[in-house]
């Protein structure tokens, strides 16, 4: 394997010589009510941008593991990458633990962060109805999109085939562990209407025991492109079932890997829904778009193979409404854009926690959440070289959380306490400040400063089983970054650094049983993208990261004795990706993509008191696209060496060579065949 790899990266090396390739600018079809990057980049950041060209290469390929192959960005797991993405967490710039709430993910300009602790339903999103993903690095998109982007955040823009009169697809994939799929599409368009649906069934073992689960989506959008107003409303429904098998000891890692102690114990979802976009032009500089969503989700969970066993029932209500005006000035002869907005949120939660599904509920919460924001980002072009861009938000956020505590519930044992009604309300300032500057036809270098914050969710203030840790403070960061692009006809390269400084990060005190403020981090690494074209024929493409996340701050309550100098759990410091795409012929396309990821710190080791940590791993993947006419097919081997790896532990704080994990699969095997009609 070793051998595999030296060879690998040689030819890399020698074949991408001649560039240092960080970011693509494609000229693809943006749709300004579900984006408020106007441009291929924002001014002064390190963003990347995926078309659906790009995203069509990985077929069979769930979209977490894709982003994951970019620098700076990191999946992790708990029960397979490959068919659990409702449960992958996706972390940018090595937040670590806390990834899920510091990380902005977005559909169509509408935020899917829920205002508790569960994961992003990333198979509720069919692949094939991505247009285009944006992903802005750092808290550079925090005035744009608000709290919760310290990270970064990911924009995922779906888009029907506007070009095309009719068209019927049907995809039918199956694989290992007894895994099946089979996706309907069907696109339409008339004169000035488009209509397409997505379908989707998903079915799978899995590759531990008792890790059964079950997926249905169905995706609709219309269209209607008017002289001088579009409109856009797209509906989505989503059911997910889904058995989760627990973790593996130390011990069990090693001999019963696949093993599962958990067999009661599920997590289902359903939910549903409803996006209305429009963009209306005002005149050839002026736009007023609006861009509003509903959204409902039920979860249910049910552990009952802990020595707590619990059943939980959450019902999350979402509205959200973002207001805004584009326009386009002249300034010193050059083109100025100016954005005007108007973020409004409310979230509605009640959620009951009990021993059983049966029984009576311990705790009833009901909360809300809601935040007012007014932002504005204007791009100034200088000059033929020069882009200097100035982004202000003021943004205010109000909580209630109330809880009702049953001494009658059958789990009630005495030690337990009611939280006390808890109302807060906020007001946070952000700016962000980047300037591009081309230093030649092919070079250009760029910088940025800004803040982010994240206020508190719900899940925050009332985790855990200890105290009441309802008065959290607001987490907050600063970002430095820098660096340069480098273009040419076949060859693009990006080469960045960055600093985020923390303060008041939230983090779980497994002494006290609560959740905490931790006084202060930092992060700082490099990133490098390589993009390497061929004769047409073949591309590489590089992707290495430097990351180090420190704690600075001291004492942290019973948390720990001295966090300073401490590196924060689950932050690999190098990984590399790399792709490799053949073009055999007009039929057939291979693709060979490798990881490599460096050692790092198990959760809840922020003591930095476990001398094991989750081992570095390396695996390599294989897939075969062909088409002919309208059939097409893919297969795809992931893991080729059957490497047994893990990227996600907890530690114990107490015992030196304790922990418990979550294996990934070895070795898979993928085939789809599908037909256009």
């Amino acid at each position: 394997m070793k051998k595999f790899f030296s060879i690998f990266i040689v030819l890399v090396c020698i074949l991408g010589k001649n560039v240092f390739s960080l970011e693509l600018t494609i000229p693809i079809y943006l749709y300004k009510p579900l984006s408020k990057t106007t441009e291929t980049s924002m001014t002064g950041s390190s963003n990347i941008i995926i078309d659906f060209n790009e995203l069509a290469k990985y077929k069979n390929l769930p979209i977490q593991n894709i982003l994951d192959l970019e620098s700076g960005i990191k999946s992790r797991s708990i029960y397979g990458s490959h068919y659990s993405g409702s449960k992958s967490t996706l972390d940018i710039r090595g937040m670590g633990a806390q990834a899920k709430s510091n990380v902005l993910i977005l559909i169509n300009g509408q935020r899917l962060n829920n205002i508790d602790m569960s994961e992003i339903d990333f198979p509720s999103i069919p692949i094939e109805s991505i247009d285009r993903v944006e992903i802005i690095k750092g808290n550079a998109a925090s005035v744009l999109y608000g709290d919760g982007a310290i990270g970064g955040s990911i924009n995922i823009i779906t888009s029907p085939e506007l070009n095309a009169k009719n068209i019927n697809r049907v995809i039918i994939n199956t694989g290992s562990f007894n895994t099946r799929e089979t996706k309907i599409y069907h696109s339409q368009k008339d004169n000035n209407l488009s209509f397409t649906t997505h379908l989707n069934h998903f079915e799978t073992d899995g590759y531990r025991d008792e890790n059964e689960q079950l997926q249905n989506n169905v995706t609709s959008e219309i269209r209607y492109n008017g002289e001088n107003t579009d409109h856009f409303v797209a509906f989505n429904f989503s059911e997910q079932i889904m058995s989760t098998p627990g973790d593996r000891s130390q011990d069990q890692l090693y001999s019963d890997r696949r093993g599962s102690d958990t067999k009661d114990d599920f997590v289902n979802s359903i939910g549903g829904s409803i996006l209305y976009s429009s963009d209306y032009i005002i005149n050839e500089n002026i736009n007023f778009i609006i861009n509003s969503s509903l959204r409902i989700k039920n979860s249910f969970s049910d552990l009952q193979s802990t020595s707590y066993p619990s059943y939980s029932d959450t019902l999350l209500t979402n509205y959200q409404l973002s207001p805004r005006y584009d326009q386009k000035i002249d300034f010193l002869e050059y083109k100025t854009n100016l954005t005007y907005g108007f973020d409004i949120r409310y979230a509605d939660y009640k959620s009951y926690r009990k021993k059983n599904e049966n029984a009576i509920p311990l705790h009833k919460y009901d909360a809300w959440e809601s935040s007012l924001s007014f932002y504005t980002q204007n791009t100034f072009k200088l000059n033929n070289q020069t882009k200097f861009l100035t982004g202000f938000r003021l943004q205010k956020n109000y909580i209630d959380i109330t809880d009702f505590l049953d001494v009658n519930a059958p789990d009630y044992a005495g030690w337990q306490t009611e939280h006390i009604e808890y109302s807060n309300h906020q007001t946070n300032i952000l700016f962000n400040l980047g300037f591009d500057h081309k230093i030649n036809n092919n070079l250009t270098m760029y910088s940025r400063l800004g803040n982010g914050f994240r206020y508190p969710n719900i899940d925050d203030r009332i985790g855990g089983s200890g105290g009441t840790s309802l008065d959290l403070n607001t987490q907050t960061s600063n970002d430095l970054e820098g660096g340069l692009k480098y273009n040419l006809e076949n060859f693009f390269s990006n080469f960045s650094f960055y600093l985020i400084e923390g303060k008041n990060e939230i983090g779980y005190d497994a002494d006290a049983l609560e959740n905490i403020n931790i006084n202060s981090t930092r992060r700082y690494g490099i990133e490098l993208n390589t993009k390497n074209n061929i004769l047409d024929k073949l591309t590489i493409i590089n992707n290495f990261t430097y990351a180090k996340a420190k704690y600075r701050s001291g004492d942290q309550e019973t948390y720990a004795t001295d966090f300073k100098g401490n590196d924060v759990p689950l932050v690999p410091q190098y990984s590399y990706d790399a792709s490799l795409i053949w073009k055999k012929s007009i039929f057939t396309e291979f693709l060979m993509f490798i990881r490599y990821q460096s050692s790092m710190r198990m959760e809840s080791d922020d003591e930095n008191f476990q001398d094991t940590k989750i081992p570095n791993y390396f695996i390599a993947n294989l897939s075969v696209n062909s088409k002919f006419e309208n059939y097409y097919t893919n297969f795809l081997i992931k893991n080729i060496f059957d490497k047994k790896y893990h990227n996600y532990a907890v530690a114990s704080s107490s015992t030196k060579g304790t922990y418990n994990a979550y294996p990934e699969p070895g070795r898979e095997f993928y085939f789809g065949i599908g037909v256009n009609f």
